[in-house]
């Protein structure tokens, strides 16, 4: 097998090393995915991921007085829950 008649980048490794070519000349042929060099620490993982996760709560308006307050949790003003009276709220 020549490299004239062969186009290397189709050939498989085992074809090249029996081909008599040199690990040099194989690894240009070969494709690789991208991978780190070295392993990610436990501290910029656990930063990544506290950064990706702070967002500030959402508040939600009363239509009844206009407070706001967390949505899907009872009101802390006048205990109402989705029209309905379920805390009994000292005002």
């Amino acid at each position: 097998m020549t490299l004239e008649s062969t186009s290397l980048y189709l050939l498989p490794f085992h074809t090249c090393q029996a081909a008599g070519l040199t690990a040099g000349t194989t690894t240009l042929y070969r494709t690789h995915m991208a991978n780190p060099k070295r392993k990610q620490s436990k501290r910029r993982s656990a930063n990544r991921r506290a950064a990706n996760a702070f967002k500030a709560p959402e508040f939600a308006k009363d239509p009844t007085d206009g407070s706001a307050f967390r949505p899907h949790r009872v009101n802390p003003k006048n205990g109402m829950y989705r029209g309905r009276q379920v805390l009994n709220v000292e005002v």
